[in-house]
């Protein structure tokens, strides 16, 4: 990505609506009713501060020129009220826009309406290590992370999360091998308690695991039926979580399926 030419810095000033806009390489997602409402509602006391990126003053006379960082319900909410209405900017210069993105996400990150998906975008823009690395495993085995729905999308970005971070990155590799190996074109293969089951059974039980027994063993039941079953252990152990109880369930079926035995987690199978 290209830099602005200005050197890296802030400094405050007003700024017209119609200068700014969002990038939705990094931005989160509007809310239209929120910004409908704001505008309704506008009280200049209350609108404080946004960040921006100036974008440098190479860009197209035509286009605006400011990259909208973290304000852009209250940007939205101005350009609905007043067009022609200005607003105090804190204003960065000489940002890349991956740097505008890992500010984004910086700022935004203990933000309660931030959603997973927000920051996982923000968090790609910005080229988060491990964001990058998921998705490359991802991408090793013809599937991407996307928060839309798609035969090849892993919606479950939290859940990839949680597995790498078990310091094995193999393990996001060979849970999605094994689930596309064993239920090809099933639905909620890719549900995120079953990624996050199957990835502990795999991590956990590295040991003793007989994979091609696993695969023998899940192959006799659909995604769907494999969280029934967690969520019937549920009812004898209501504080633990279904990934866990997925396990559970996974590590019962390998059981009856072969004469050595795994010790069932929690005891629960």
């Amino acid at each position: 990505m290209s830099t602005p030419d200005t050197t890296k810095g802030t400094y405050v000033t007003a700024l017209p609506v119609s200068q700014l806009f969002t990038d939705p390489a990094y931005q989160r997602e509007l809310d239209t009713n929120r910004a409908r409402f704001m505008s309704q509602t506008w009280d200049p006391r209350l609108v404080g501060v946004i960040d921006v990126a100036d974008r440098g003053p190479d860009t197209h006379h035509l286009s605006p020129r400011y990259a909208v960082i973290n304000g852009q319900h209250r940007w939205k909410a101005a350009v609905l009220r007043d067009p022609q209405m200005s607003l105090a900017c804190n204003v960065h210069t000489g940002l890349t826009v991956e740097e505008e993105a890992k500010l984004f996400w910086d700022s935004d990150r203990r933000t309660k309406s931030l959603s997973t998906w927000d920051r996982w975008k923000a968090r790609r823009q910005a080229g988060d290590q491990v964001v990058v690395e998921v998705e490359r495993i991802a991408a090793s085995l013809g599937l991407r992370v996307e928060q839309s729905a798609g035969d090849n999308h892993l919606q479950c970005c939290a859940a990839l999360e949680f597995l790498y971070g078990r310091r094995i990155p193999e393990t996001i590799h060979d849970t999605l091998e094994l689930i596309d190996d064993v239920w090809p074109g099933q639905p909620q293969r890719y549900n995120a308690a079953v990624i996050k089951g199957i990835g502990l059974t795999l991590f956990d039980y590295a040991d003793d695991l007989d994979t091609g027994r696993l695969a023998d063993a899940m192959s006799d039941l659909t995604p769907r039926q494999l969280i029934a079953r967690a969520h019937e252990l549920k009812a004898s152990y209501p504080t633990t979580g279904i990934p866990m109880l997925v396990t559970a369930a996974a590590v019962a079926a390998y059981n009856r399926a072969g004469r050595t035995k795994l010790a069932p987690p929690l005891n629960a199978a």
